[in-house]
């Protein structure tokens, strides 16, 4: 079986499910629905809004067309959504059965019914991710672009670590100066519809697909970034609406590393610990980035084992690396507890998938509490620890 970064299911289902009145239809085996509740309950346990099919060997040697009307007509009746994600697997798509003929004979006036493709033979994480949220592009509205600049973002999962707390901390950055517009996939359909009255989109990594079509349909600009971890992430921030808007942050700002600096006051001996700690951070793409940048540049720790999970072929290969170096701190998902407990060393959770703890105070990991929270999360994490890596930390 795949794992959840391999599986071209797993990120539609990231892309999509965060819609919050809407639900998701599994047409695939049970093992995909476990797979992708398992990851999503301890985030949100209290919003599930998903089905299976359930595809068994019935369906594989008769199709599977009639399973699907029939989940189509219960899910209809038992959640009245307003759209109804329709999210292929691998066997549904192997034994060919024709999912959109299923789906055309609903009417969309008072439900939406969108297929997609999902397989996850036929690509992964980031291929079912950017193909999914693509889709929603159908969806949109042309729109007066707001007078109060409005900002989109894009490239946060439903499951993401402290995503909703996060999003929270961006609407309190930008007060009164502008809007948090449309955020994917925390949002609502109809604020997918209304996504074209932004004046920008800001893209953490994943949703550079949607970010071009948004581009060349609505003509909104998109910016690039890294998760706005630290100071320098929420100066990224700040610089590209100072540049695009002409909205001047430096008294936020300034006030931020104030407030940053006088919360940090009591514990300044322990940061002077994290001066040239090796640490090894393996997780997606902005966040990843974005998490190394605030390590070295705002502690002073020296990231010696760095992979965007993208690009990691071999899991393994990289826990090899990690293995043969000095790291004395680890930063990923739940996936690395195992590494952590073979090297005695902290595994400090910022990335998809955390399915071993919970998420109920708000806590933000952005913003001046957000700040204060993560390093207060990396400081316990090494104290706690009960080898002192090398005596030096």
């Amino acid at each position: 079986m795949k794992t959840a970064q391999e599986c071209k299911l797993f990120g539609a289902y990231q892309a999509l499910a965060g819609i919050e009145d809407a639900v998701v239809l599994l047409h695939s085996v049970v093992g995909c629905n476990f797979g992708t509740l398992s990851f999503h309950v301890p985030n949100r346990m209290q919003d599930i809004r998903q089905a299976c099919t359930v595809i068994s060997d019935n369906e594989i040697i008769n199709g599977g067309e009639k399973s699907l009307k029939l989940a189509l007509d219960s899910m209809l009746e038992l959640y009245k959504p307003t759209a109804i994600f329709v999210i292929s697997g691998c066997v549904s798509e192997m034994i060919g059965d024709d999912i959109q003929a299923v789906i055309e004979p609903y009417s969309q006036d008072q439900c939406i019914i969108r297929y997609v493709e999902s397989a996850g033979f036929r690509g992964d994480f980031c291929d079912g991710y950017e193909h999914a949220l693509l889709s929603l592009a159908d969806l949109m509205e042309p729109y007066k672009v707001s007078a109060k600049p409005v900002i989109n973002i894009l490239g946060v999962s439903t499951d993401d670590y402290r995503a909703a707390a996060d999003k929270k901390e961006l609407q309190k950055l930008l007060g009164d100066q502008a809007e948090l517009g449309t955020v994917f996939s925390q949002c609502t359909l109809d604020e997918v519809r209304k996504a074209p009255c932004a004046g920008l989109n800001l893209v953490l990594g994943h949703g550079i697909d949607l970010a071009r079509e948004m581009k060349y349909r609505f003509g909104i600009p998109y910016e690039l970034i890294d998760y706005p971890f630290g100071i320098e992430g929420l100066k990224e921030i700040c610089e590209i609406f100072d540049r695009r808007f002409n909205i001047n942050f430096s008294e936020d700002l300034a006030r931020i590393k104030n407030e940053i600096s006088l919360g940090l006051e009591p514990i300044y001996t322990y940061l002077q610990a994290c001066y040239g700690m090796p640490a090894a951070v393996i997780g997606r793409d902005a966040r990843a980035k974005g998490l190394r940048r605030f390590l070295e540049k705002e502690l002073g720790m020296e990231v010696v084992r760095f992979a965007r999970r993208e690009e990691v072929g071999d899991l393994e290969e990289f826990y090899m690396t990690v293995r043969n170096s000095e790291v004395a701190v680890l930063f990923g998902s739940s996936f690395e507890q195992d590494l952590a407990d073979e090297l005695k060393i902290p595994l400090v959770r910022f990335d998809y998938p955390i399915f071993d703890e919970v998420c109920i105070t708000g806590r933000s990991f952005i913003g001046t509490s957000g700040v204060l929270c993560l390093i207060e999360d990396i400081l316990n994490a090494v104290m706690r620890n009960r080898v002192l890596k090398g005596a030096l930390y």
